[in-house]
């Protein structure tokens, strides 16, 4: 339910070099200038830059264009794929042996399957499912994943809600089935 090590080890190479890319450029924190430095930044201020990627989506392309990490084109099809990106609340509803069942929150709620970047979702969020909260599931490699950065809602479902969950991802199923990749 997780990437493999060099798998990991590569989303994160790609996307810390993107977030420093965009932090430099809207100059969000002025006081972090390397991928290092970027690495043991608290999740708001990575979610500050998130956001500013999100609002101005043609910083993919700045990147992309001005390639500031030299990366080969291989690794720039993998961020161009970024751009497809969903930025949004989510509902973790259901583990497989395979994938976290991620559902949103828009009607027609919709679930997609994502894994785990480095550590299984069951490690970070130790609490029963579903639990609700704010990511970026971004495709890599013919899959979901998230980009780790998370805000979480602590609500209590009771059973009327988990069961409109459960409807809701029965729909889902029915409708688009499970969405593995972006």
């Amino acid at each position: 339910m997780k990437l493999s090590e060099s798998e990991s080890q590569l989303f994160f190479d790609l996307y810390y070099s993107l977030m420093l890319f965009i932090n430099r450029q809207r100059r969000i924190l002025p006081e972090i200038f390397t991928v290092k430095g970027l690495r043991k930044a608290s999740s708001k201020q990575l979610k500050s830059i998130r956001q500013a990627l999100d609002q101005q989506t043609n910083l993919f392309d700045l990147f992309i264009t001005k390639n500031p990490f030299n990366f080969s084109p291989d690794k720039l099809q993998i961020i161009e794929r970024w751009k497809l990106w969903l930025v949004g609340r989510f509902f973790i509803f259901r583990e497989t042996d395979y994938y976290t069942i991620f559902l949103s929150n828009i009607k027609p709620m919709k679930a997609y399957a994502v894994l785990a970047l480095n550590k299984e979702f069951s490690k970070i969020f130790p609490d029963p499912l579903p639990i609700y909260v704010e990511t970026a599931l971004l495709p890599f490699n013919g899959r979901i994943v998230t980009d780790g950065i998370f805000s979480r809602y602590r609500l209590e479902f009771g059973s009327g809600f988990i069961r409109n969950l459960n409807q809701a991802y029965h729909e889902a199923l029915a409708n688009e089935g499970i969405i593995t990749s972006l």
